[in-house]
């Protein structure tokens, strides 16, 4: 690996920049506060990504199929999903028997809520497009994750447990039986400005759970059935345990992608690498069955849990990232520092075939596009003096700046790159050893024959 230098000080002036920025939001939120004699408001966590982060790859945090909420609702290129939407809450309708009144009204009621639930303004909705536009939205969302879960039970147990439980709209959902149509709009579920207040999708999914062809039937929690949009989406294949009640406080979905990250993560992650990687003899090595974030440094070498670079990659971490970036919220912010901490590993292609034949990376990128990915997440974040690697990073520096490891290292490449010239250097050292020894013991014998009696 190349020189790196990992001195977190050095990063500080990218950051001055975007303070303005970030003050900006601060006072876009504020301006939300109620005046004494209102109820509390939810605090806006729906955020429209700031030029400092959106500049580097727009297309990162817009949809690709359907818009979710309001903010790209009506683009034109995502109209088509309308007809989609429309036919999903009438196979949910028919599938529970109600009648849209039903749903109409109770989106009305939630309306003045969930309107306070986005940062930026809503006003070009009037009431009647907002609530129209909620209802299909949220209807579609539950229907998509409830066929999903409907069509790998069926895929995976070949047969359902009790006669007819399959319902009608797992046979008519053709979005989720078509991979690419399923994969790009779980990926459309993860983006910040493509977000649904959570409430809403509860509220939705309790009514629809009220009154089904089969009163005995179980259903599965909402949480469960976003299981799989989560893992399909996380760079790191995490067993996701769902009994945790604070999953049910979630603000959105991507909300919940990160509650469910600080959840999982080990407490005793101590939680950033050094100068001159190379010259100091780090290396690195896969750690198992933790974290992806629990990244450690024992005597020289690097654990990092193996993660997965591919196409959706970038578009996950940038958007979880600005979910981090634009919440007040005073919670950890992982993926923010994990890529800050990734990027100052990676600095070119070899880096990242180092890694990945250290089985650290699963690559399904070429090592020059993983290797810019990595450089462009850095672009345009602030990364707070609460840095989860920091003291990692103390210890890197530390261990590098030992004399005695670049020593080792340096001699390395040449003397130790195979056990032929290992061998062959361990014996030329003996046989130095013996002659000095011969050397001295010939001195003493002279100057001892030399001194009088």
């Amino acid at each position: 690996m190349e020189q790196h230098t990992i001195d977190i000080v050095e990063r500080e002036h990218q950051q001055e920049k975007w303070i303005e920025v970030t003050d900006h939001i601060r006072l876009q939120m504020k301006s939300n506060t109620p005046r004494a004699n209102e109820p509390l408001p939810d605090e806006p966590c729906i955020f429209r990504v700031h030029e400092g982060l959106c500049h580097v790859n727009e297309k990162a945090y817009t949809p690709m199929l359907v818009s979710i909420g309001p903010y790209h609702h009506g683009h034109p290129k995502l109209l088509p999903m309308e007809k989609h939407k429309e036919h999903y809450f009438e196979l949910l309708l028919q599938r529970n028997n109600q009648r849209n009144e039903e749903y109409l009204d109770s989106m009305k009621k939630l309306e003045e809520r969930a309107r306070k639930y986005y940062a930026n303004p809503t006003d070009h909705l009037n009431s009647g497009e907002f609530v129209k536009m909620m209802l299909n939205d949220a209807c579609f969302v539950i229907e998509f994750l409830v066929g999903i879960h409907e069509y790998f039970l069926v895929k995976h147990q070949h047969q359902l447990r009790q006669e007819g439980q399959q319902l009608c709209h797992v046979s008519d959902n053709t979005i989720v039986k078509v991979s690419w149509m399923r994969m790009h709009i779980c990926q459309d579920l993860i983006l910040l400005e493509n977000q649904l207040p959570f409430f809403v999708l509860s509220e939705f999914y309790s009514m629809s759970c009220r009154r089904t062809e089969n009163p005995n039937q179980k259903h599965p929690t909402l949480i469960e059935l976003a299981k799989y949009p989560i893992t399909c989406m996380l760079p790191r294949r995490d067993k996701i345990q769902f009994e945790n009640r604070h999953f049910n406080e979630s603000k959105h979905f991507l909300d919940l992608v990160q509650m469910f990250v600080i959840i999982l993560v080990s407490q005793s992650m101590q939680s950033t690498p050094p100068p001159e990687l190379e010259e100091a003899g780090v290396t690195f090595e896969e750690r198992k069955e933790v974290s992806m974030f629990d990244i450690v440094f024992e005597h020289g070498h690097f654990k990092i849990p193996k993660f997965e670079v591919c196409d959706s990659t970038e578009i996950f971490f940038r958007n979880i990232i600005a979910y981090e970036q634009h919440s007040s919220d005073d919670k950890p912010k992982y993926f923010t520092d994990y890529t800050f901490f990734m990027d100052l590993l990676i600095k070119s292609k070899e880096d990242v075939n180092k890694l990945r034949r250290n089985k650290v990376i699963d690559n399904m990128l070429g090592d020059d596009e993983a290797a810019l990915m990595f450089k462009n997440l850095g672009k345009g974040k602030i990364i707070l003096q609460h840095f989860c690697y920091a003291k990692l990073c103390s210890k890197v520096n530390a261990h590098c700046e030992t004399w005695w490891y670049r020593g080792v290292a340096s001699l390395k490449p040449d003397y130790f790159k195979n056990m032929w010239v290992t061998v062959a250097t361990f014996a030329v050292a003996f046989l130095l050893l013996l002659t000095l020894t011969q050397t001295v013991i010939s001195v003493i014998t002279m100057l001892a024959s030399l001194s009088p009696r």
